[in-house]
């Protein structure tokens, strides 16, 4: 599992942020280290936490999230996490398995074959939709349920190749989050043909996972 850290960085004068894990404009060289946490969520409470303080205080701190000891696009040895945005990924719905509120999340939900929603949605909107899509599985008796994923900013890796016709490939490699909302649960496993397994108590399995993101466009000049 990935660890996290909750740096300091300067905050402009004005800068409030679109939302409270949101980055300074050129943050600059990070000025202490708040938190060290190894799970992301409580990485970006605690740097939310602080960040509204900033606000409320008018503050000259901003606090992001990063993964040390990984190379990336703003620092060369940490590489940014936030701000996070957020996806719909559709399951089949687990055998046995039966949700108590639209915002459950079974423990098995990668062990569903699925798809991630390509465009990234705010926390709020994310949540409304997962919770409408599952309100009509459940009303419906659909094959599918929905999950709601979190994003971190900066990519783990990122390629890009040419062919011969000039068509240029890049491809990012980027790490997802099972997000549990506070207002749902686990569900009920009473019924799966695996509930006496250990999967059937605990957190979510393998609640994080990597994903790639494929875009093609030409470089010939017509």
């Amino acid at each position: 599992m990935a660890q996290y850290e909750v740096w300091l960085v300067d905050c402009p004068e004005g800068f409030g942020g679109a939302s409270l894990d949101d980055v300074p404009p050129q943050p600059g060289e990070p000025r202490e280290v708040l938190v060290r946490s190894e799970g992301l969520f409580a990485a970006v409470r605690a740097a939310c936490e602080f960040n509204e303080n900033t606000r409320r205080n008018g503050a000259r701190r901003w606090a992001v999230v990063v993964e040390p000891g990984c190379p990336g696009r703003t620092w060369p040895n940490a590489r940014l996490c936030t701000p996070m945005s957020y996806r719909v990924a559709a399951i089949w719905w687990p055998e046995g398995w039966e949700p108590r509120s639209p915002l459950d999340v079974p423990r098995c939900v990668w062990r569903a074959q699925g798809h991630t929603h390509p465009d990234p949605l705010s926390y709020e909107r994310a949540v409304a939709v997962v919770s409408g899509l599952n309100q009509q599985s459940m009303d419906q008796a659909g094959s599918l349920w929905y999950v709601l994923v979190a994003v971190e900013n900066e990519p783990l890796s990122q390629t890009v190749t040419y062919d011969a016709s000039g068509m240029e490939t890049t491809v990012q490699v980027r790490r997802l989050h099972v997000v549990e909302p506070a207002e749902g649960g686990r569900g009920d496993c009473s019924y799966c043909p695996a509930h006496s397994l250990p999967c059937a108590s605990g957190g979510v399995l393998q609640s994080e996972q990597t994903a790639s993101e494929t875009w093609v466009r030409s470089n010939v000049k017509g």
